[in-house]
C-alpha cells in the first residue's frame, strides 16, 4: 500500500492557482495565515521571502518554488526597505479563476505565481500538519519533469484557451505532490513526522497495513507482530514518528475513509461493515465521538 497516495487521494487534494502577477520595483506582498497550504513560483527574477518568527529573510530565486504546508504567514518582496503593496488572504477559492496582473513597461519582468491547495477533512490530519511550515525547492536543482510541470503552470496561466482553469487545477496538484516527493527524498534518516513515519520500515510497514485493511480489528500488538517489534517499541516508535499512538491513528484513518464514504451516499451499515464496526450504531457513536456530529448531519452538511 502506497501510504502518500492513499493519503492525498482520500484528503481529496485540491490545487488553485489565485494569480499571476508581473512585478515592477518596488514591491512588497504579505501573505496573512492561511487554514489552506500556500504556493509560490517565481520566474524571471529574484526576490526575499520573510517567513513570520525568522530573523533573516530567504533569498529567492528565478524557477524556485515556496511550499508553505500549513499555511503559515510569511512575506516577499524585491527589497527589504520596498513598501507593502498588498496584504494578501490567500485561502482556496475555485469559485474565483485566476488574476493576471500585467506590468506597464516593456520587457522580461520577473514573474510572480501564487496559489493554494485544500484537503477535505473536518479535523487535523497528523501526517500533514506534522510537515515543516516551509519547503523551498531550488529551481537549479530542480529535475527536468519538475521543472516542465513549473513552466506548464506559468504558460498556462497566461492561456485564454478553453479549459485553462481546469489545466492549472491538475497542474497544480500535481505540483503539490512533486513538492513533497522530493521533499521526502531529502531528508536525512532519523528524520521524525511524516517523512520519518514513511522512510522508517517498520512504521512504514504498519501504515500501509492499516491503509489497506481498516476493517481489520487490529491490535497494537498485531501491528507489532507484523513489523517485527516488541509491543512496548512498536508503540512509542509510531507515537513519535505519526505523532498519535497506533490505535488513535486507526480511528482517524476509518473516521476519514467515512466521510468520504457519507459524501458518496453509502448506507451506514455498509460503513460500519467496511470500516471494521460491529454495528450501524457502534459506527455512529463513534463518529460522533470523533468528528463532533452524527454521520447522518455530516452527510446533510455535505
Amino acid at each position: 500500500m502506497d501510504v502518500l497516495t492513499d493519503v492525498l487521494n482520500t484528503l481529496e487534494l485540491k490545487g488553485w492557482l489565485s494569480s499571476r502577477r508581473e512585478l515592477e520595483p518596488p514591491w512588497r506582498y504579505d501573505f496573512a495565515a492561511s487554514r489552506d497550504s500556500m504556493f509560490h513560483v517565481l520566474n524571471y527574477g529574484s526576490a526575499y521571502l520573510h517567513v513570520e518568527g525568522e530573523a533573516e529573510p530567504i533569498r529567492v530565486e528565478d524557477g524556485d518554488v515556496v511550499l508553505f504546508p500549513t499555511g503559515h504567514p510569511h512575506s516577499l518582496y524585491d527589497n527589504p526597505t520596498s513598501p507593502l503593496t498588498r496584504l494578501v488572504h490567500l485561502d482556496y477559492n475555485p469559485q474565483r479563476g485566476h488574476h493576471v496582473v500585467f506590468g506597464e513597461r516593456e520587457g522580461l519582468k520577473p514573474l510572480l505565481l501564487c496559489g493554494a491547495f485544500h484537503f477535505e477533512y473536518p479535523n487535523d490530519f497528523p501526517l500533514l500538519h506534522r510537515l515543516p511550515r516551509l519547503i523551498h525547492v531550488s529551481g537549479a536543482r530542480m529535475e527536468q519533469g519538475f521543472a516542465d510541470i513549473v513552466r506548464l503552470i506559468a504558460r498556462e496561466s497566461a492561456s485564454q484557451q478553453p479549459g485553462a482553469e481546469v489545466m492549472l487545477r491538475r497542474l497544480t496538484e500535481l505540483l503539490f505532490i512533486q513538492v513533497i516527493r522530493l521533499w521526502i527524498d531529502q531528508q536525512a534518516e532519523g528524520s521524525v513526522g511524516w517523512v520519518g513515519a514513511l522512510r522508517d520500515q517498520p512504521i512504514s510497514t504498519a501504515l500501509g497495513l492499516i491503509h489497506e485493511s481498516p476493517a481489520r480489528k487490529w491490535t497494537v500488538k498485531e501491528l507489532a507482530e507484523e513489523v517485527a517489534l516488541s509491543r512496548s517499541a512498536f508503540s512509542a516508535r509510531f507515537t513519535e514518528l505519526v505523532g498519535e499512538p497506533p490505535m488513535t491513528y486507526l480511528t482517524r484513518w476509518r473516521m476519514l475513509r467515512a466521510t468520504r464514504l457519507l459524501k458518496n451516499e453509502v448506507r451506514m451499515e455498509i460503513i460500519a461493515e467496511l470500516l471494521g464496526y460491529e454495528s450501524e450504531v457502534a459506527f455512529r457513536k463513534a463518529f460522533k465521538r470523533e468528528i463532533g456530529i452524527p454521520p447522518a448531519q455530516y452527510r446533510k452538511l455535505g
